[in-house]
């Protein structure tokens, strides 16, 4: 009973700290490791966005989207082929 206590207990906090919009998580760095920032300004990549890709556009549907759902229930199973569990 203890066991499922801890984790709800443990899950239950990862939950609320995942929500928590304030909580700054380089405070809990076991090693107390601190990145330095690099200097220089910071400027976007792709300002007028990601060449080739539509922001507003739909995304393309998979290559098997031509099949006709007719086509796959007409298939027949081969009566040739040996029944699974018989040699």
């Amino acid at each position: 009973m203890n066991r499922p206590l801890r984790l709800l207990l443990a899950g239950s906090l990862l939950l609320g700290l995942s929500g928590c919009a304030g909580f700054d998580f380089d405070k809990i760095n076991p090693f107390q490791e601190r990145k330095t920032p690099l200097s220089g300004t910071r400027q976007p990549v792709f300002p007028n966005g990601v060449p080739g890709v539509t922001a507003s556009a739909p995304l393309d549907q998979p290559s098997n989207a031509n099949v006709s759902l007719d086509a796959i229930s007409a298939a027949k199973p081969n009566a040739s082929a040996a029944a699974p569990g018989s040699n």
